[in-house]
């Protein structure tokens, strides 16, 4: 009997303690310091919002690549490249963000591709309109030039009902 209990303590401690090195190594891998590449990549996520503040659409369609896919938290269905150009300039005539605030959570880099994970807030000038939301861009380094291939956003103040019934 005593046996017994001390085997269940042993795996209940190795347990323990593999459960405290999985959240240790993942928290580490989102908090810790950005490497030259990564910042490289978060650089054209703030160069991608830039552009918006500045109400410059082609300046931004030219950080996308040309098979890009965005979808917005607001838009029912995914965007190729050739809409983004009415969503954008929809987005800037309703209202132009004068403030935008980004927190990288994690950067992964595969070669020449990156998921970029961040949250951010942005409001336009007079406040009338803000979003606080979630986003995940996919960029793709082509000619030593990092391009968005895809992103998706989630507001965090309105969430949108998934679309098709599901």
């Amino acid at each position: 009997m005593k046996t017994l209990k001390n085997a269940f303590m042993a795996r209940s401690f190795i347990s323990l303690i593999l459960c405290g090195v999985i959240v240790f190594c993942g928290s580490q891998a989102i908090g810790e310091e950005l490497k030259a590449e990564q910042k490289e990549v978060w650089a054209a996520v703030q160069a991608n919002w830039e552009t918006f503040k500045a109400g410059d659409v082609e300046a931004a369609l030219a950080l996308k690549h040309d098979d890009m896919i965005a979808w917005f938290s607001s838009n029912p269905d995914p965007l190729k490249k050739e809409y983004l150009r009415m969503a954008y300039n929809y987005w800037i005539n309703v209202s132009v963000p004068t403030f935008v605030n980004l927190k990288p959570l994690n950067i992964n880099i595969f070669n020449n591709v990156a998921n970029v994970f961040y949250v951010y807030k942005w409001e336009s000038l007079n406040k009338e309109i803000s979003e606080r939301g979630r986003q995940l861009e996919i960029w793709v380094k082509q000619d030593n030039k990092w391009l968005m291939t895809g992103s998706l956003s989630s507001s965090c103040d309105k969430p949108s009902p998934c679309p098709y019934g599901w």
